[in-house]
C-alpha cells in the first residue's frame, strides 16, 4: 500500500481513508500502474512473464516477496550472499517483489530454506520457487528488450500485422512463406521443423486475436521463416516442401511480396474487421457499492467512453457486473490489458469483451440472465431430487401372512 500511495502522490492514510470519495477508483488506478510497470521492468531485463502461467517450476531462481518497502536490492542481496553469490538480483521500482537467479542449484536450494519466513525489518519474508525457464537467454539483463518476432502479443492486431510486416521488407531476398499448417501447431514446434537447417534465423506463425478468449490468440494457418541468405532459403524450400508436421503437409514456397502480401491482406483484414467490433467490455466480479461514477472514472483513464452501464434489480440495488463502451477497439483493448488484475473496492475485476452479436447492453444482460437462470435451475433440481434421497435396506420388507 505504501509503493501505491507513493504513486498517486499521496500519504497512505488520505489514501486509506473512507470518507474519501474517489479512495477505490485511485487505488485502482494505482495498483495498476504497479502493476504495468513491474511487467515492464522484469519483461526489459529478460523475464519470460509467460513462465508464471505455468506450475513446474524450477531449481535455480526463488521469488521474494512481502519485504517492507524501501527495502533496497543490496539488503537483499546481503542476506543472498551467505549462501552464494546471485548470479542475477531483480528488483522492480515499485520495490514489491524480487526474484534472485543462482548459477547452481543447490546455492538457490540453501537460500530457499535458509531465508525462508526470515524477518526482515517489520516484516517475514516470504519465498516461492521460481517457475521454470523464467529467464530469456537472449535477453541482456538491465537492456530494453526488442519486441519479439516470434510470439504475437496483445490485442492490438495492426500493430501486430505492422511489425511483422517491417521485419518481412527488410530480409525479403531470405524469408520463405509456409502455408497449411495445422492450426494446432505452435511457434515453438515451428522453429523445431526448420532450426536444423543452414543459415536459419527466426520462424513466426500469423496470429490473430481469440474472440472468446481475450488475451489469446489463433493461429490464422501459415508463417514466414527467415534465413541468413537467398542460397539457403532456395535449399530449405527444397527440403521442407511437403513436410508432415503435425499431421498437415507444409506447402513452402519463397516470398513474394506482391502474391504474398495480397493472400495475408485478405486474413488480416477480416481479423481486423473482427476486432474493430470489440469496443465493448463487460466487467464482471463488480462490488456492489461501486457506482456509475466509478466505472467512468477508473475506465475513462484509458480512452474515450461512449457509455457506461451499471445494471440493477427492481430494488435499484446493482447486480454485480456492469459495461463499458469505448469510441474504438484500440481504446477497449488498451483498458483491457491494463485492468484486467485491477481490484476495485477489494474484489479482482473480472472483464471481457461483450458478445459480437450483441447489439445493445440488453441483449448482453439477458444473456446474462438466461445463463445464471440455467445455473439456478440445475441448482434446484438437485436439491429436489437429492431431498428424496433416503437410506434403505433391500430384502427389509415385512411380510403378510
Amino acid at each position: 500500500m505504501s509503493s501505491v500511495a507513493e504513486r498517486i502522490g499521496v500519504s497512505k492514510a488520505e489514501l486509506l481513508d473512507p470518507t474519501s470519495s474517489d479512495a477505490a477508483v485511485k487505488q485502482a488506478h494505482a495498483e495498476t500502474h504497479v502493476i504495468q510497470e513491474t511487467k515492464a521492468y522484469f519483461k526489459a531485463n529478460g523475464v519470460n512473464l509467460d513462465a508464471f502461467k505455468q506450475r513446474e517450476r524450477g531449481n535455480t531462481a526463488i521469488l521474494i516477496k512481502n519485504f517492507s518497502y524501501g527495502t533496497k536490492a543490496d539488503d537483499l542481496s546481503k542476506l543472498l550472499e551467505p549462501f552464494g553469490q546471485p548470479s542475477r538480483l531483480l528488483m522492480p521500482p515499485s520495490g514489491t517483489i524480487a526474484i534472485a537467479e543462482f548459477a547452481r542449484p543447490d546455492e538457490a536450494q540453501k537460500a530457499f530454506k535458509g531465508l525462508a519466513y526470515r524477518k526482515l525489518g517489520d516484516s517475514i519474508l516470504f519465498l516461492e520457487k521460481a517457475p521454470k525457464d523464467l529467464f530469456d537467454a537472449n535477453v541482456s539483463p538491465q537492456k530494453p528488450l526488442p519486441e519479439a518476432k516470434a510470439v504475437s502479443q496483445g490485442f492490438s492486431t495492426a500493430d501486430t500485422f505492422a511489425a511483422d510486416e517491417q521485419a518481412e521488407e527488410n530480409i525479403v531476398t531470405a524469408t520463405l512463406f509456409v502455408k497449411n499448417l495445422n492450426f494446432s501447431t505452435t511457434n515453438q514446434s515451428l522453429v523445431e521443423a526448420f532450426r536444423p537447417l543452414d543459415g536459419f534465423i527466426s520462424a513466426r506463425i500469423k496470429t490473430k486475436p481469440d474472440p472468446k478468449n481475450p488475451g489469446q490468440t489463433l493461429s490464422m494457418g501459415f508463417g514466414f521463416v527467415d534465413f541468413k541468405s537467398n542460397a539457403q532459403a532456395q535449399a530449405a524450400l527444397a527440403v521442407m516442401n511437403g513436410y508432415t508436421l503435425d499431421r498437415h503437409s507444409l506447402v513452402v514456397r519463397a516470398s513474394h511480396k506482391g502474391m504474398d502480401a495480397a493472400e495475408e491482406r485478405r486474413r488480416e483484414d477480416t481479423a481486423k474487421k473482427i476486432a474493430a467490433r470489440r469496443t465493448k467490455i463487460i466487467i464482471k466480479n463488480l462490488p456492489f457499492q461501486a457506482t456509475k461514477k466509478d466505472i467512468r472514472s477508473l475506465f475513462g483513464a484509458y480512452g474515450q467512453l461512449r457509455s457506461v452501464r451499471v445494471p440493477q434489480k427492481f430494488d435499484r440495488s446493482a447486480r454485480g457486473f456492469g459495461f463499458a463502451d469505448f469510441v474504438s477497439a484500440r481504446e477497449a483493448e488498451n483498458a483491457m490489458d491494463a485492468l484486467k488484475n485491477t481490484h476495485l473496492l477489494g474484489r479482482r475485476l473480472v472483464l471481457e469483451f461483450a458478445n459480437e452479436e450483441a447489439i445493445d447492453a440488453e441483449d448482453e444482460i439477458k444473456r446474462i440472465e438466461k445463463k445464471v437462470g440455467e445455473q439456478l435451475d440445475r441448482v434446484k433440481l438437485q436439491k429436489l431430487t437429492g431431498a428424496g434421497r433416503k437410506k434403505f435396506t433391500v430384502g427389509a420388507q415385512d411380510e403378510e401372512s
